[in-house]
């Protein structure tokens, strides 16, 4: 009798819940959309010089928009593992790794405004005065990587040295991980290291924001065109939700996002977009299920 008695209270209690649920689009956090970045540059700059695309995503979809970033790549491909966010910006190699950790899926990609391409570079740098003016003469050097899940902080330019008969572990004096890009030409610039690899918009915006004196710096290599850092989703969204949230990024133009510096624009994008970057992986002979 007693359970009879507080039966109608919990199936009301239940109904609340459930239509929370629904109404949030299945989110992470009822009435929060959680979006989350890679640290490719100082946290709280990124999330700074997103906030207007936040505002716009926060209307449009009618929910409260917080944004995460992850204390090293990993932690952020966790939180979308653990459920912890909801949408994402993934360079694209970290989309890869957490495809195989996570039911995500990508719905864009970012076409930056200088360039207005849907691709950018990997690139290394080093002292302009520095004997190093290829892959090849980096041996003996030291060098800073990214991070092991940066597209062009860590696995482009890696397939490059396999592709050279490089071994960075034995053929360089020392490797070391920055854990971002300006932290990287920070170290380059410094002469705490002899060159390092990264993104070219972003050691471009480095510059101009004086993070090294680039007069004293060069460009030794550079990659082919990457894909660009993909948008993403986690797939148990409501559908309902997902549209919103397409919608929302695909009505943006001209605005500063993360790591990405001036978006032009949102373009749809696939999953199959990123089949390139799994291709470099099996040359590399990456396991990404043991990538953590």
């Amino acid at each position: 009798m007693r359970f009879m008695k507080f039966l109608p209270a919990f199936l009301a209690m239940a109904l609340i819940a459930g239509t929370s649920f629904a109404q949030s689009g299945g989110t992470a956090k009822p009435g929060v959309l959680k979006i989350g970045f890679i640290p490719a540059e100082d946290s709280r700059a990124m999330v700074r010089q997103s906030q207007d695309i936040l505002d716009i995503v926060a209307k449009e979809t009618g929910l409260k928009v917080e944004a995460f970033v992850g204390s090293d790549y990993n932690a952020t491909i966790e939180a979308f593992r653990s459920g912890h966010v909801d949408v994402g910006l993934l360079g694209p190699f970290s989309y890869v790794l957490a495809t195989t950790q996570a039911p995500v899926e990508a719905f864009a990609v970012t076409v930056i405004a200088k360039t207005m391409q849907p691709s950018y570079r990997s690139i290394i740098i080093a002292g302009k005065d520095s004997p190093i003016s290829s892959i090849e003469t980096l041996k003996g050097r030291t060098f800073a990587f990214v991070d092991p899940g940066s597209t062009s902080g860590y696995m482009v330019p890696s397939a490059s040295f396999v592709m050279a008969g490089i071994s960075p572990e034995k053929d360089f004096k020392q490797v070391m991980y920055s854990g971002g890009h300006d932290a990287t030409i920070v170290a380059v610039g410094s002469g705490k290291v002899d060159a390092g690899a990264v993104a070219d918009r972003i050691y471009e915006r480095g510059c101009a924001k004086g993070l090294a004196d680039c007069s004293k710096l060069k460009v030794v290599w550079q990659s082919d065109p990457i894909p660009n850092d993909p948008l993403l989703y986690r797939k148990n969204l409501s559908e309902d939700l997902k549209k919103k949230i397409r919608d929302a990024f695909y009505s943006i133009k001209n605005l500063p996002f993360g790591e990405m510096g001036t978006v032009a624009r949102f373009d749809p994008a696939t999953d199959k977009d990123y089949d390139p970057i799994r291709n470099i992986a099996k040359a590399l002979k990456l396991d990404l299920t043991k990538m953590k």
